[in-house]
């Protein structure tokens, strides 16, 4: 018995040990750039922000959203239904809207990291119900909340990270983010707030300090307020960082920067070793820049994108790939929304509370007591798990077409039967559709992904339907060369009858089917239907499909109709119908690929004999046939080439070829070719504006110009025409648009060129250029204007973003100075190169455009041309509306770019916020910029928006710069320039310690050396590691400045 009772024992301690050691391995830490576990294996994070539970946002709260903190949602509650049904309405809205069934979901998805976002109301009471000043009151909802989700990640072994949404006082302008009321003092505004802040850390952390399953803590979220330097940002900051580390806790810190996360100005270097920097991603390009400027703003830190999301789905892919590319973890943002399709799980927007939305938005149509209560007691039911809806094209966006581009099913799609035209397969854009308009929000004008946002949250337009027979959705905005690919199960091959169910106004719509490559019906026009909402059907007969076949395209050859779903019925056997030609296109200049409606047995002769190809009339030889991959193709090659606009027809009067059902191909006669040869342009070079290969509204005319030819005409708003081009060299190039507009029917033109990468299809908008009034249609007027191309072959996309004009022909030219004079005036618009800005017409005096919708990290770059070096005044011309909460002012970084070394910051100007969008002020009078003479490129680089910029102006400053030496005290320094060295002579003998100093333009000190010094000044300074183009030697004796010297760096 002593024996069994001392092996239980020893059990028991065996276990404990094993328990101790397994907890300890889950502890998060940071190694570098990268976040560690225990036993130092690296962690990507892949998070879910629990957005809208603990702190509401007005925005989350009605698909269109509404204006509106939290404490404003609960007053506009009680003013309906009093205060104890909205106790009761909180009650349920905290407990039911995130619940154990919700982690376990997240879990199976694939996230490991859920980000709560708390409000400190339920930790603690206000400062101004407290009894006392400073005194501490404790609630304790927040830790029930926060214990029953822990344990729930707990058992799913998730991390959670505690995100203190709303601070104390509230931290930013932004009153919605941190539910802050402009009434009482802010987080910034009150030291009492400050310190219960701290406090507050204090209390979770000891009460979380040992929990394994906690990733860290994100101090404070967003901050985004008036904080020069963010001096008091870091203040605080340090604050919650020692008191939390005074607790025995060791778990990570996430540090946001001020501005919405993203300026860290005073935050870098790290003061902790266990900490991590946490800036957001929302509405912007995503691209290896943006990359760059993370790990440029957290040095050596891992780097953990804290809240991103709110865009298309592939935007969300795009960005996903591009963080596990490089390491970095990210949260996205939110997990669930009323009626919208961006997040995983949108929740039903129920009648009665549309009624109260409806009521707070117009103040008209109060709704009762009872039907106020009814309302939102469903509410509280319908963001139960079960009751989302759930969109499983998100979760598959994020988890899978990062690392795939093949595509699964949306749906069980099953032949014979009807496929709903909204069950298209999963994918990337380009394997699972196609769709011609915007694919997500970069920033600047909003414009939908997906116009009729409804069901899913691709590309694909999909809108609510009235047709009683779909499956309440259809497909919609339909443009010409866009397709959805369709995964199905096939019970029987055969020939099928195929009923197309549709509706339009216009008669020009027009579709084909295809599997795979290969076209298998005849291009089908549609018939008006009457409207856009009365549905009909067109038949297309005797339809192969056979037993390999398992997913088909819905090819849209011309837009527009609506589409609600497509039916397959089987007919008979496949020998029931005629083996026939249904279409042929040029492969390349030399081969036409023919296809007919079945598979071809390989064993067939193809003779070239049995061909006739003619080439705008003429006949031209054929070299050889040989059979495609797919099954139901093959190739025709000929002797000689095909060119971009030939017009191709071919014939066949053999019988040799069959397929494998045994029945020979019908002959057939003078069938156009689809000439699919595309001018490839080079650039440098000059484009004839018809020469696109796909175009929409555009028509094409003869031109009254020098040197004849076409022009493109009718060009109205959202018309576009693409072309292939082929950049030969890296560089800047001066763009001249030949254009002509009637002022009896135009006021000008606007137009918009963006490349589209040929490999990856991303668009990014590159120029934006107004072109003048004319004297007639085609008096012709040049407009130019730079822009800065990489070498490689693309897509450029010209879009027409104001009309009507006519265009000729657009050049590129590189052998002409695009520089803008320096001294003199840069206008904002007239850039080389942007990410993340828009452009609008400005009211400002001289008219023109002016760039706006800037959020931080978003920058312009120009070429300016220095006529005469020295130091330069620079003066902003600025607007933005400080009624908004949100509107500040401004920072802008102005940056100087060279090809192999990072951005110098010239220097950094900030102002405050003017009284609207288009109240224009001037601001100047900042830090001094020394230009040398000849071609710069500069970059804006924008750290706290909103605002709108007009332009900037450069003067050249003859003044005094930073001090004046003593004209008693003579310093030799050399050489100047310098390249790897200076040397400083000086007779003066120092009464105290002597100082020097290496000071960029911008004030920044590069080097700094302390010295007692008893004789006669001879000292040598490395410079090999400065880099930039002109430094300012300072020399102190003790405190006093007795010298300033400038040094040209010549390198």
């Amino acid at each position: 018995m002593l024996f069994q009772r001392s092996h239980f024992i020893f059990n028991v301690f065996f276990l404990i040990f094993i328990s101790l050691n397994g907890f300890s391995q889950n502890f998060l830490k940071t190694s570098g750039r990268s976040i560690v576990n225990q036993d130092g294996d690296t962690v990507i994070l892949r998070g879910m922000g629990l957005g809208g539970w603990m702190v509401q946002e007005g925005y989350m709260m009605a698909p269109g959203g509404f204006s509106g903190t939290q404490y404003q949602i609960r007053d506009k509650i009680t003013e309906l239904i009093g205060e104890d049904e909205t106790n009761k309405f909180y009650d349920n809205w905290l407990k039911n809207h995130v619940r154990k069934i919700d982690v376990d979901s997240m879990k199976s998805w694939g996230f490991n990291l859920l980000r709560v976002p708390i409000h400190y109301n339920l930790f603690t009471a206000p400062i101004e119900d407290e009894p006392y000043p400073g005194s501490y009151t404790e609630i304790n909802t927040g830790y029930a909340l926060l214990d029953s989700l822990l344990g729930w990640c707990e058992d799913n072994e998730m991390y959670m990270m505690i995100d203190l949404h709303a601070a104390p006082g509230g931290q930013g302008y932004n009153a919605d983010i941190s539910d802050y009321d402009t009434s009482k003092f802010s987080l910034w505004e009150s030291e009492f707030n400050q310190s219960k802040t701290v406090e507050l850390w204090k209390r979770l952390s000891i009460r979380y300090k040992d929990k394994e399953w906690v990733a860290g803590y994100d101090l404070i979220n967003e901050p985004n307020w008036n904080l020069p330097e963010n001096a008091l940002l870091k203040e605080l900051y340090v604050r919650i960082t020692n008191v939390i580390r005074e607790q025995g806790d060791d778990h990570i810190l996430f540090i946001e920067g001020n501005w919405f996360a993203n300026d860290f100005t005073g935050l870098a270097p790290p003061w902790d070793d266990n900490m991590v920097y946490s800036p957001h991603k929302y509405w912007s390009p995503v691209d290896d820049e943006y990359l760059d400027w993370l790990v440029q703003d957290t040095l050596t830190t891992p780097t953990f994108v804290g809240e991103t999301g709110e865009n298309s789905n592939l935007w969300y892919r795009d960005a996903i790939k591009l963080y596990e590319d490089n390491g970095i973890s990210w949260a996205w943002w939110p997990f669930k929304r009323i009626d919208a399709i961006q997040p995983p799980l949108s929740i039903n927007y129920n009648e009665k509370y549309k009624k109260i939305v409806d009521y707070w938005n117009s103040g008209n149509d109060k709704p009762s007591k009872e039907d106020a209560i009814a309302g939102l007691t469903q509410l509280t039911e319908d963001i139960k798990f079960e009751n989302c809806f759930y969109h499983k094209d998100i979760i598959d966006a994020m988890f899978r077409q990062p690392f795939s581009d093949e595509t699964v099913p949306y749906a069980e799609n099953i032949i014979p039967g009807i496929i709903y035209s909204t069950n298209f397969d999963m994918g990337i854009m380009g394997s699972a559709y196609y769709d011609a308009g915007a694919d997500a929000n970069y920033g600047g004008d909003f414009s939908p992904w997906n116009n009729g946002w409804g069901l899913r949250n691709d590309n694909v337009d999909i809108q609510l339907s009235n047709d009683s027979l779909s499956n309440g959705f259809h497909v919609g905005w339909t443009e010409t060369d866009e397709w959805m690919k369709y995964t199905f199960k096939l019970d029987s091959p055969g020939a099928y009858n195929v009923k197309i169910r549709y509706a339009t106004e216009s008669g020009d719509g027009k579709f084909s089917l295809n599997i795979g490559d290969e076209q298998i019906s005849d291009i089908i026009s549609l018939p008006v239907t009457g409207s856009w909402e009365k549905w009909d059907y067109i038949s297309v007969d005797s339809v192969i499909i056979g037993d390999f076949d398992n997913s088909f395209k819905f090819h849209i050859n011309q837009g527009t109709f609506n589409f609600s779903f497509i039916e397959f019925n089987r007919i008979g056997d496949i020998t029931s119908v005629n083996t026939k030609y249904v279409s042929s296109s040029t492969q390349d200049q030399k081969s036409i690929k023919i296809t007919t409606n079945k598979d071809i047995d390989v064993l067939s002769e193809l003779l070239s004999s049995n061909f006739i190809v003619h080439v705008n009339g003429n006949e031209v030889q054929i070299s050889s046939l040989s059979f495609l991959d797919g099954n139901r193709s093959f190739i025709l090659a000929l002797a000689n080439n095909v060119n971009p606009g030939d017009i191709v027809e071919i014939s066949y009067t053999g019988n040799g070829i069959k397929s494998v059902d045994g029945l020979s191909l019908n002959t057939f006669n003078s069938e156009v070719v689809e000439n699919t040869i595309s001018y490839i342009h080079p650039i440098p070079g000059k484009i004839e504006a018809e020469h696109y290969f796909l175009q929409k509204g555009i028509s094409v005319e003869d031109v009254n110009d020098l040197g004849g030819g076409k022009n493109i005409g009718n060009l109205d708003k959202g018309d576009y025409a693409d072309y292939h081009i082929k950049v030969g060299s890296s560089g800047t190039y001066n763009v001249t648009y030949r254009s002509a507009a009637d002022p009896n029917w135009s006021g000008g033109g606007q137009i918009e060129i963006g490349l589209v990468d040929t490999l990856s299809g991303e668009y990014n908008s590159i120029q934006n250029v107004i072109l003048p009034l004319t004297n007639g249609w085609q008096d012709w007027e040049s407009t130019s204007k730079a822009v800065n191309l990489i070498e490689g072959s693309y897509i450029l996309r010209l879009k027409v973003v104001e009309g009507p004009f006519n265009l000729n022909w657009f050049s590129f030219d590189d052998s002409v100075s695009v520089g803008i004079p320096v001294p003199g005036y840069l206008e904002a618009e007239d850039y080389i190169f942007q990410s993340g800005t828009s452009l609008e017409m400005t009211e400002d005096e001289g008219g023109g455009q002016n760039i706006g919708y800037l959020d931080s990290a978003d920058y312009v770059d120009y070429i300016i041309n220095v006529t005469e070096e020295g130091f330069y005044d620079i003066s902003y011309r600025v607007a933005s509306d400080g009624s908004q909460d949100y509107a500040n002012g401004g920072v802008i970084e102005l940056q100087k770019l060279n090809d192999s070394l990072p951005p110098q910051i010239l220097h950094t100007v900030s102002f405050p916020a003017t009284s609207g969008w288009q109240d224009w002020k001037t601001f100047s009078n900042f830090a001094k910029v020394y230009m040398e003479k000849g071609d710069r490129k500069i970059r804006l680089f924008f750290t706290k928006t909103p605002f709108n910029l007009n332009w900037i102006s450069f003067e050249l400053y003859d003044g005094e710069i930073l001090g004046v030496e003593n004209e008693e005290i003579s310093f030799v320094v050399y050489p100047n320039p310098a390249k790897k060295f200076i040397k400083i002579k000086s007779s003066y003998i120092p009464e105290k310690n002597i100082t020097f100093k290496l000071i960029d333009i911008s004030g920044k000190v590069l080097f700094r050396r302390e010295k007692f010094n008893e004789n006669q000044i001879n000292e040598h300074i490395s410079i090999s590691n400065v880099n930039p183009d002109l430094i300012i030697l300072h020399v102190y004796d003790g405190n006093e400045l007795i010298a300033v010297k400038k040094v040209l760096i010549n390198k």
